[in-house]
């Protein structure tokens, strides 16, 4: 099944060919990487006071051959329930005061069945550019991490983010609460800006209905493991009763508690090559306390490109993420275990308007954390409509197959609605 997903995917996992179809201005270190979202930062406009309101929302409608989706499309947004999904609506805004000062707010409103209405501040910062090309910014954003780490909903090419992100990263990526210096190198004329920053991660909860069909979810996968449990019993004897996390059981360690919490170091080099097919890349590091009371150490390097295939423009984009975590057992005994996990993506616009995206991924998981491994394989196709100035809409089919941890084989299919209105239209066609 893993190389028939593979063949699937071929067709948009290729080579890029040699000229660069994205003229938007990413490289502005006050504005990374909210500048995607917001084309028109850096032009000239007149006056001293801007003021730039969007809206965004997107729908999932769908389901899974999953009897638990929860377990097989984990945190930031993505569906859970079979049928429909709000998966949010995004209302923000981005002021100018000047040439100098910016603030950024984004706010998400999301519903299910289960729990009902619940919302949260995602970005809540503000950006003050000075001169010699540094930029401070401080307050709530996402942490420059990578690439998909700093993709709001509405900007994402697939339906749900990669399993490895949210697995090393947390549930709902990396998102500090602190600050950040940014630095375009002198003489390279931007194309080399390093970031550096401390804080803390935000507490993020879904209501407490979700946080039992989670417990749900893990009682039922651990009951599935009973068979195998037995046959390896007396090997479990020789590991001191610790358990081998089949499917998810818990294993030695909690896994929630090894994501990074108050105080962390977070910093990233990103570099603009100039190479066709290749618009940026980067490397990206975060380490500090974890749940545990000792430290997690999450490194990754990414790398993103926009061309053009027959005269169609065609982007692709891979990450490779890497977490160590210091943790303790239950009886407060120290250990360490790691974590990989990486991801290629790619999509083309075959025609006008009309989109075709794969993606491959995996993640090594660790029995000792129970995190089991994982591969999954998506592809879609979608079409976009340009409404109005500043508006547009997006419609995506998604098949996604998952393989979890070598025991079943799962199924999925989404039919996903994004609405985009005002400054974080950009035009993109993911």
């Amino acid at each position: 099944m893993i190389r028939a997903a593979t063949l699937l995917l071929l067709p948009t996992l290729l080579p890029a060919a040699p000229k660069p179809v994205c003229d938007h201005d990413h490289g502005h270190p006050a504005h990374l990487p909210g500048s995607p979202h917001h084309p028109h930062l850096g032009t000239k406009e007149e006056g001293w006071f801007h003021f730039h309101p969007h809206l965004n929302a997107a729908i999932a409608l769908g389901g899974s051959t999953s009897e638990k989706n929860f377990g097989l499309i984990p945190g930031s947004h993505a569906p859970v329930d079979d049928g429909f999904n709000l998966q949010g609506i995004e209302i923000g805004a981005v002021m100018e005061f000047g040439e100098m000062l910016s603030v950024h707010a984004n706010h998400n409103v999301f519903w299910d069945r289960f729990d009902g209405w619940d919302s949260e501040w995602e970005d809540a910062y503000a950006a003050l550019d000075l001169p010699g090309g540094v930029t401070l910014r401080g307050g709530q954003f996402f942490a420059p991490f990578g690439q998909e780490n700093g993709y709001h909903l509405h900007d994402r090419p697939f339906v749900e983010p990669p399993i490895s992100m949210i697995r090393l990263l947390g549930e709902e990526g990396l998102i500090v609460q602190g600050g950040e210096l940014a630095w375009a190198l002198p003489g390279t004329d931007e194309r080399w800006i390093v970031r550096f920053g401390y804080g803390q991660a935000r507490e993020h909860s879904h209501g407490a209905t979700r946080e039992l069909r989670r417990e749900a979810y893990e009682e039922a996968v651990e009951h599935a493991g009973e068979d195998h449990e037995e046959e390896e019993e007396d090997h479990e004897e020789e590991e001191h009763h610790h358990g081998h996390g089949f499917a998810g059981d818990g294993g030695v360690y909690d896994a929630e508690e090894a994501y990074l919490g108050d105080g962390f170091f977070f910093g990233r080099l990103e570099h603009k090559p100039g190479i066709a097919g290749i618009d940026r890349a980067g490397l990206s590091f975060a380490a500090g306390k974890n749940g545990f009371g000792r430290t997690t150490w999450t490194a990754g390097a990414d790398v993103h490109g926009e061309d053009q295939l027959g005269g169609r423009p065609i982007w692709w984009q891979g990450e490779v993420f890497y977490r160590a975590v210091e943790a303790r057992d239950e009886a407060g005994i120290k250990g360490d275990y790691d974590e990989l996990g990486i991801y290629l993506a790619s999509g083309l616009e075959f025609v006008k308007d009309w989109t075709l995206g794969g993606r491959l991924e995996w993640a090594s998981g660790n029995r000792m954390s129970g995190n089991e491994r994982r591969w999954r394989a998506s592809t879609n196709v979608g079409r976009a409509f340009h409404i109005a100035d500043n508006t547009d809409a997006h419609v995506r089919l998604q098949y996604s197959y998952d393989r979890l941890g070598g025991y079943a084989d799962e199924h999925s299919v989404w039919l996903q609605f994004v609405l985009n209105f005002g400054a974080a239209e950009h035009g993109h066609d993911h």
